[in-house]
Order: C-alpha cells, then structure tokens, then sequence
C-alpha cells in the first residue's frame, strides 16, 4: 500500500504545483489587462470588463478547488490511467494532467459498474488531508470493476461515517451511479427527483448546477443558474459546495428573496399559509390591480393654474377605457389611458377656442403645458395613479372593505379576515409570491425625467408627485458579475432553476418560480413525504402540469445518510402522527435510538455533556411554540448552543423542523416528538426532525420546571 500511497502523493504534488502555476498564469494576465491601454470607445471598455469577468471567474475556481483538488483515478481495460479533480489541468506541454469531473471522459469515474464497466478496470478514490500545510494523502480505496462487489454503495456507506462539520459534506468523490445519471440528464427538460431523507437529492441538484455550467456554458453563463433552497440556514449550510465544485456565478434564494429588495423570514400561520398560497390568490391580486383605477363616469372639468377652463366628456373617457388591452399591465394601460385624455383634452380646448384642427407641433405644445400644470397632474392621476407591489398589497390586507370587494366570489369571511393585518406588518415569506404577482399584473414604471419642448416626442408619462418606485429591471452593465445582475433584476430569465425542498413551494410561489424558467430548463428535487405547506405540493404530475412533456421524474430510494434504526423510529413517530409509511432502503445500520425524560432545566447540561469529547456537530429540534423560549433561556448558558440562520456554525444547533430541511447532523435531540408530530401537514415535521441524523437519534421528553 504504502507503494500506491507514494505514487499518489507524488501526482497529489504535481497537481498542486500546475494549480499554483495556472493561478500565478491568471494573475499576470489580470495584471496585464489592468495596465493596457485603453482605446476610449464604449466597445472596448464592454470588451475588457468581460475579459476581466472571465478572468476574475476563472481565479476564483482555482481558489475554489484548493481543498482536495485531487480525489479520483481510473484505469481503462487499456492501462489507460485518468485523473479526475475539482477542475482540468494540463502540463506545460499542454498533455491532460487532471480531468474536470464534470467532463464526458470522467463519467466512468461515477457511472461505471460491475455490469456496465464502461471499459473501465479500476475506480481508486483518493483521500486527502491537509497536514501541516501541505496535501497529503492519506487513504486509498480501490474498487476492481472486473470483480462483483457493492459497487458505488460502499463509497457512499464511508462518506457518512464522516463528522459534520456544519457545512455539506465532501461527495464529489462519492456520487453513486443512479445519482450521476440525474447529474448528466439532459438540460432542455425539467428534471423532477422524488426522494426520501439521505437519498442525495441535494448532492444531485448541486452537482447538476455545476455539470450544466460546464457542459453548456456558452448558453448558461450569460443567464446564470438560480438555486431556491427552503431557508437562510439551508443556504448557509451549502455556500461552500459550489464553488468547491467549480462554480462560483450562481443565484442562491430563499423563497422569502425571490422579490429583489425583500428578505422575508417571518412566517404565516398554517392557516393564513393555506390562503395566501393558494392559486385563487391570483384571481384576488388580478381584481385588486383592476379595482385601482378610478375613472369617473361623468365628465370631467379641469381649471389650469394660468385660469384656463380644460374639459373631457363621458364618452370621451369611455372611449379612452375602450383602447385599453386586457393583456396589457396596469401602468402600460395608464400611459396609453393618458395619452388618450390629453389628446382629447387638447383638441377640446381648440375646438373652444374655435380652431377647427391642431397640427402635430400644436397638440404636442399643448399636451407639455398641460403635463407641466399641476392642477392638470392631479386630476389625471387620481383617475390613474402609478402604484406598486407593496401598496397594493398593504391595501388588500389591512382594508377589509377593499378586500371583500375583490375577493367575494373567491374567498369566504372567514378566509378574508386571516388575511387582515395592520398597515405596518412586516413581510412574510408567502406574501413574496404575492408581491411578484401583483409586479407582474402592474408592470414596470419608471419615475420620469423632466422634459422640454426640445425633447418632447408627442406625450410624456405624468410625473406621480412625490411617488416614488424603484426600477426592478435592475443591474448594472458594472456589477462584477452576471449572478448579481441576475438578483437584482425581478425579469431576469434564468438559464436553468434548481429548487430544493420543492414539496414547500406554495401553488403562487410556483408561479412566480415559472416566470423566471421560461426556457423550461430546471431541476426540481423534494419528498412529497416531507410536505408541510398547507399549498404544498402532493403530487409532481399535478403541481408540474404546466411542464407538460418537459417533465423527467426520477426516484431515489436508498437513503445513503440515515441508518436502518433511525428510518424505523421515523417512520414510527410519522405513521403516529397520521403519515403514510415511505418506501426508504438504508444501506447501514447503527445505534439504537435513545429516549429520554428531562425537566427543562436539565436541559443544556445534558445536551453538552452529550456531546463532550464526541466529534461532529448536533441539532436540537424544538417544537415551533418553544423557539423563542429557548432562546431567551439558554442562549446565555452556554457558548455550544446556536440559534436562527448562523445556527449551524454552533457546536449544537437549535431549530424549528422546518428550518433543518437539506441538513444533516451527526447526533439529533428531538424534543417533545409529540409536539412537533401535531406541526405541519401529516407529520412532515416529525419525520423531518427524526431523519437528520446520521449517527445518532434522541427522542426528548422536556417537561416545564
């Protein structure tokens, strides 16, 4: 062994040296670029900034594969040997060094069996530690290919043994065949995972991310990839697997972000949940954006500030409504709406004033003054005032009356007074759908700059006074890269959409989710199982209709994370609480899970004591109802313990159910199961809470002092 060791070791250094060498390569360049000369012209200034983007892009992937840059190797039936690693390196000669793992020729690497070798003898993973400044190799595992054995199982069965280190563990080297077939799946299509806890549908969806961007670049590096996790704790945990996979421009969201500008953390009742995600919500949104006009019925007589007497007739305002698109968004209806009134407003006043018809410099002379009067200003908008997201929504929810009149055939009085909330609520996570509706059915309006006469084009939109509304078509030709244009622009189409945790996703947060996959491009990962939105999903065919034959479902069955104790007390704890028993294999089997009856002050004692000389990290989970009970009491106690979204830098994290969907912990306190089984739908939470462990299980009784 020691042998095998050495000649790894000494291929481990050759790789390090050529990512030094194509890192000092990188700089030069980037040095160079920066003293060039620059020819003045706008092309060339768009020319440099890309090449600088690129070259910026490149860097921090080299920075990115410093950790176990090396992990992989093949032999063909030929004696052929192929290196796989985090990103390609070649020689100075220009020959292959290491393979990109994302590239076609490292696919045996993953997919490769005892059945289908895909001309491939040997599959060696390659462990590697860092030890006192230096990679050095430490471990081997060689799997013959021409000999039955587990297969791709046995590296996933060892990766778990791994302590959690509060971040997604290391598994490029560990991807098991079903799972790259996922990976490598096409990109024109929605690829669909149905999978239990520990099946890898994480690990699938961000390595398909990544494998996109490097096979299809070209298409994608312009449009960036979006990444919607369940929470702020989700994202948190994952924010260094992709670029240590090689990618760095990516869009990571809660569905609490998806509204550039908001950031929502505070979530509905499961009742009021139900209601705002569900699809009637459009309808409502839709007859509230129609009811915020208020043309008159009557004629309309308008007094200028130099005395001049302007008048519009009742026909003549229908006739205005009439030019209208029902297809069109509410501001694009005011400006045409407008345009109409002070063209009509116009020719009345020559028609007073006895000219028979006004040439085009004429109207357009007139409709300036008219725009620039400020009596003129405030009749018009108050017919059709420029609005936004935000002040339709406020509206609908704190204005019971507004709300029953553009809801009655769709909600009941009931369902109308869950959504009553004062003026100054803050936002919640389901009430971001909402707003990217309501963007949507409003369209874009921009404040408008002053105009003159010399720049006048015939009509020029009113300026709303004091109003102000910011331009969501966000992103500066500067901003370093496409991922931050991409956040800030609410329009942006991305070039492919991964949604973790896809069963929480509303019906409208579906729909604003669609707006963004307009190309149909995504890969879309959840357990139906796990669902606790009220307006969840419960079935993939039915949510996904709108994809239509786009859609691609794949199963993963084997949990890979979870041991064969801890399937079989979840499973316990979710049939208990009214949940149907999952078809969910695990590969290993551990300890037994522990129970365990403690007064609350016994609580942080044991939790510590616990984990005292144990490796890896924990989580307490906790009934809804106690989280900020806990942390009032026991945050001070004790340094171990973490709340809210930085939790999982802790020792011992606390959390809600919902908030560890997507991670993992190597030892799990499950307080009050009984509680936490009556949360959600079905018992999602309890099922949850039980399946992030990886090692061990505790199932708490926590009875007030």
């Amino acid at each position: 062994m020691s042998g095998v060791l050495d000649e790894e070791q000494e291929f481990t250094d050759t790789a390090y040296s050529l990512l030094d060498s194509h890192r000092d390569h990188l700089t030069t360049r980037m040095n160079n670029l920066a003293h060039s000369p620059s020819t003045g012209t706008g092309q060339d200034d768009l020319e440099r900034e890309a090449h600088a983007d690129n070259l910026r892009s490149q860097l921090r992937s080299v920075e990115a594969a410093k950790n176990r840059l090396y992990f992989g190797r093949i032999d063909s039936d030929d004696q052929d040997v192929h290196r796989i690693g985090r990103i390609g390196l070649r020689t100075q000669s220009g020959d292959m060094a290491l393979i990109d793992w994302r590239a076609p020729n490292a696919a045996p690497f993953y997919q490769a069996t005892t059945a289908n070798r895909m001309n491939t003898a040997l599959r060696r993973r390659i462990s590697i530690k860092p030890i006192d400044g230096k990679q050095i190799v430490t471990h081997v595992d060689d799997e013959i290919l021409t000999e039955p054995g587990e297969g791709s199982y046995q590296a996933a069965k060892d990766s778990v043994t791994t302590p959690r280190d509060g971040r997604m563990a290391d598994i490029l080297a560990t991807i098991a065949t079903d799972q790259d077939l996922i990976i490598r799946s096409p990109l024109n299509q929605i690829t669909v995972v149905q999978g239990g806890p520990g099946t890898g549908k994480t690990v699938v969806a961000l390595h398909r991310a990544a494998w996109l961007l490097y096979t299809f670049r070209e298409k994608l590096a312009k449009d960036a990839i979006l990444v919607v996790g369940p929470s702020a704790a989700f994202l948190r945990y994952i924010d260094q697997v992709l670029p240590s996979l090689g990618e760095t421009d990516i869009v990571l969201l809660t569905p609490g972000q998806l509204y550039p500008g908001v950031n929502a953390t505070i979530d509905d009742t499961f009742e009021v949940s139900g209601v705002k995600g569900g699809a009637r919500m459009a309808q409502v949104l839709t007859n509230a954006v129609s009811h915020w006009s208020n043309i008159p019925d009557t004629p309309v007589s308008i007094t200028t500030e130099g005395g001049t007497k302007l008048r519009i007739s009742r026909s003549q305002l229908r006739d205005c409504v009439k030019s209208l698109s029902t297809r069109s968004t509410y501001h694009s209806n005011r400006e045409v709406f407008l345009k109409r009134v002070l063209d009509y407003l116009a020719n009345n006043l020559a028609s007073d004033q006895g000219h028979e018809q006004l040439d085009h410099e004429a109207r357009s002379d007139l409709i300036i003054d008219f725009i620039d009067d400020q009596n003129v200003r405030r009749v018009l908008n108050l017919m059709w005032m420029p609005t936004t997201p935000q002040k339709v929504l406020t509206k609908l929810f704190a204005n019971p009356n507004f709300l029953q009149q553009v809801s009655c055939d769709l909600l009941t009085s009931h369902e109308q007074a869950l959504l009553f909330r004062e003026k100054e609520s803050p936002w919640t996570v389901d009430d971001v759908a909402l707003l990217d509706e309501c963007a949507e059915l409003l369209g874009e309006w921009v404040r408008p700059l002053s105009a003159t006469r010399e720049t006048h084009s015939g009509y020029r939109e009113l300026d709303a006074g004091e109003m102000r509304y910011s331009n969501r078509g966000g992103g500066s030709a500067h901003t370093s890269t496409v991922a931050e244009r991409a956040h800030l622009d609410r329009e942006w189409v991305y070039g492919h959409i991964v949604v973790d945790e896809a069963q929480e996703l509303s019906e409208m947060a579906w729909r604003a989710i669609q707006r963004r996959a307009v190309r149909k491009s995504m890969t879309i990962v959840g357990d139906l199982q796990q669902s606790s939105h009220p307006a969840g999903a419960r079935d993939w065919n039915e949510t996904l209709s709108w994809a239509g034959e786009k859609m691609a479902l794949f199963t993963l069955n084997v949990t890979y994370r979870i041991t064969e104790e801890t399937v079989q007390s979840a499973i316990e704890q979710l049939v208990k609480s009214g949940g149907n028993p999952p078809e969910l294999v695990s590969i290993r089997s551990g300890s037994p899970t522990i129970h365990q009856s403690l007064s609350e002050n016994e609580v942080v004692d044991f939790l510590t004591t616990t984990m005292s000389g144990k490796a890896g990290r924990a989580c307490a989970i906790i009934p809804d109802s106690l989280l900020s009970h806990w942390q009032e009491q026991f945050q001070a106690q004790s340094a171990d313990l973490g709340f809210g979204p930085a939790a999982i830098d802790s020792r011992i994290a606390v959390l809600s159910a919902k908030n560890t969907k997507g991670l993992e912990f190597d030892v799990v306190f499950v307080v009050n199961p009984d509680e936490i089984g009556c949360q959600g739908v079905r018992g999602s939470d309890i099922f949850v809470a039980c399946t992030r462990a990886t090692h061990q299980l505790y199932l708490l009784e926590v009875t007030a002092d």
